[in-house]
């Protein structure tokens, strides 16, 4: 959706609010409180639907990351659309200035926006392609007298690999399907597994790299793996006849990596999901229109409030 349609299909609040509630109540207002739909009178003076069975008042925010926002209804359009529309995100800097809004303002709608982007993961089948990412941009490097003498035995303070203190995600893809991405702590073998509950059939094939830690997935269901260290990227299974190697998951590492580098810069464990959701449902829903993205974030809104103080700490 271009730019020019966006302002045609938006126009001014009204506008903007009739189409989150077509989004989101494809059948009529739905009263948060009795349950009832399109059972409500619009009240101009407050602006809000007032429920015609039980009088409870409500809006179409109510019970989203939208709701008791101070902003209008045109400035989430506008922000949805511009997240939406974008390659790899959007910075809460860059949104701020288009928008016209503070960074605090701005940090806390983009957030608001990921958790919208949050979906409920499928059940992975056929051939399943594991591996685990860095998400967090690499540490900037130091003066060597910065952080050791020759004479101590101290270690680098930027560790590379396996050594790094950044955040880890393990990735899981169907081929040309789905991806799902959890935030995990370790490399470790019950970190994966705890990781992977819920995520892969039981009768699909999971290709992986060489790490152990994806070892004991072979006890369970068929287990290929790749050797990177010995510069095997990709192989035919004799066995099986499938042609082995975890291109697709890697695909989608390098598609994140490049929004955390040029986009992001730096990501904190403590929001990585919401960073996460928003790159694996920019991944699967690459296909979809823009609108049916936007329609989709609002309903997939619902129930899933957050607020300012929860994002910076301050809630219990």
């Amino acid at each position: 959706m271009s730019l020019r349609t966006f302002n045609e299909m938006f126009p001014d609040e009204d506008a903007a609010r009739a189409w989150f509630e077509k989004a989101r109540w494809p059948h009529g207002p739905e009263c948060p409180k009795c349950g009832s739909v399109n059972h409500s009178a619009w009240l101009k003076t407050p602006r809000r639907w007032n429920c015609m069975g039980c009088r409870h008042q409500f809006s179409v925010t109510v019970g989203t990351p939208m709701h008791r926002t101070h902003l209008p209804l045109l400035t989430w359009a506008h922000a949805i659309y511009l997240i939406v529309s974008s390659s790899k995100g959007i910075s809460a800097v860059k949104l701020g200035e288009m928008l016209g809004i503070s960074y605090p303002s701005a940090w806390h709608l983009g957030h608001r926006v990921r958790a919208m982007m949050a979906e409920t993961n499928p059940i992975l089948a056929g051939v399943v392609e594991l591996d685990e990412m860095y998400a967090g941009a690499p540490p900037r490097k130091q003066a060597k007298s910065s952080r050791y003498h020759d004479d101590d035995d101290v270690p680098p303070a930027n560790r590379k690999g396996r050594g790094t203190k950044r955040p880890l995600v393990l990735v899981a893809a169907k081929r040309g399907g789905d991806v799902i991405a959890r935030v995990i702590p370790t490399h470790g073998k019950e970190a994966i597994a705890s990781a992977l509950e819920g995520v892969i059939d039981g009768n699909a094939t999971v290709m992986t790299d060489g790490l152990p830690a994806y070892k004991h997935i072979g006890k369970a269901q068929v287990h290929l793996a790749v050797n990177h260290s010995a510069r095997e990227y990709a192989r035919t299974d004799e066995a099986t006849g499938h042609r082995v190697h975890v291109n697709r998951v890697e695909s989608f590492n390098g598609f994140m990596r490049r929004a955390v580098t040029g986009v992001f810069h730096s990501i904190s464990v403590k929001h990585l999901g919401r960073y996460t959701g928003e790159a694996t449902f920019r991944w699967n829903r690459k296909a979809d229109s823009c609108l049916d993205r936007m329609t989709r974030m609002i309903r997939n809104g619902e129930g899933r409030l957050l607020s300012y103080a929860f994002l910076t700490g301050k809630a219990a």
